[in-house]
Order: C-alpha cells, then structure tokens, then sequence
C-alpha cells in the first residue's frame, strides 16, 4: 500500500462515527507502524484531523478493547509530537530544561513516556516506562492524552485535580509551557 492510499484509508476512517473508527484503527496503526513520522511530515493535516478525533474518543475503552494496539497508538501520537516539536523554533525556544516524566493510565493498560532534553531541544515520547523519571503522572487515558494534545491544560488540570503527579511540582510548572507550546502547533482544520 503506497503512502498516499493508507492516508485516504487513514482521511476516510476519520468520517466515520467513533465505534467504526475504533474498530479501523488497529489495522489502520499497523500499516502505519515504522513510517510513522515519515507520514507526519508528509501529511501534517491529517495528523491535526486523528488528534481531533483522539479529543473526542473514549481513549481507556479502546485501549482495554485493543491491548495490542496501545503502543501503536502512543508511537503515532509521539511521532506526531516530535515532528512539531522538529519544525517548531517556538517550541524549541520553550525546552529550558531537562525533564523526564513517566504516563500511566488508571483506567486502562496505558503507560508511557517523555523526555524534554534542554542541549538537543528535543520532546520525544513513546510506549513504555523510564527507569528514573523526575516526574510521573497517573490519571485517566483521555486526560493523559489531553495533556499531550492540548485538550487539557496541565496547570489547571492539576488544580482540578484531573490527574496526579509525583515528583517536584517545579519540573511540574516547567513542563506546562513546553506542554502548550506544542499543543498550539497541531494543525487544524479551519
């Protein structure tokens, strides 16, 4: 399947209503997997277009129906995320420090992990926990999706007590800038 055939599977999934979404979505991530980023850069509206339909999916029933698909999942969602924080100068400008938080869902089996390197500014995240993080935060799957499309703001997600967080709330309040930095760069449609 050529790239452009998988993303008008990939555009025409995303007409779909939410339940034939979901069930479209495993093979869908699977023809993805390994061209990932490369399908990012090449196709950054139809990114925005999965983000968007992320935002309005029930993230811990699919990942409890698809256990197998729950790192595939993450690896688009990250991949997606690196190449914007790539080709964004704002948010470059915005990685100050090192910072290394672990994800992990209390409502499905859903954990990951991200990593702010201040030399390199980079972000990158994938499935899979990091053995020493700085900060981890636990909370329902679309929560922690939110907080890395934007859908939730990380300081008053926290405030609301959205979510839980261990670790030093100053590496806390550094991350939330980065966090809605990269959020403003996900394409839209207008």
């Amino acid at each position: 399947m050529t790239n452009d055939d998988l993303i008008q599977d990939i555009d025409a999934s995303l007409e779909k209503p939410d339940d034939e979404l979901e069930n479209d979505l495993p093979e869908l991530l699977g023809e993805m997997q390994g061209q990932t980023e490369e399908l990012v850069r090449e196709y950054p509206e139809t990114f925005g277009r999965v983000v968007q339909r992320m935002e309005t999916m029930d993230i811990a029933s699919f990942v409890s129906n698809n256990p197998e698909t729950a790192d595939q999942f993450q690896e688009l969602l990250w991949a997606g995320m690196n190449v914007l924080v790539e080709t964004s100068p704002e948010v470059r400008e915005s990685i100050n420090e090192d910072i290394t938080v672990n994800f992990e869902a209390d409502d499905c089996p859903m954990e990951g992990h991200l990593e702010v390197d201040e030399d390199e500014q980079t972000m990158c995240g994938g499935a899979g926990k990091l053995d020493d993080p700085m900060l981890e935060i636990s909370g329902p799957a679309d929560t922690l999706v939110g907080l890395i499309v934007g859908s939730v703001d990380p300081i008053q997600g926290f405030m609301r007590q959205q979510y839980e967080m261990d670790g030093s709330v100053q590496k806390g309040t550094r991350l939330a800038p980065i966090m809605n930095s990269l959020s403003e760069q996900v394409p839209s449609e207008s």
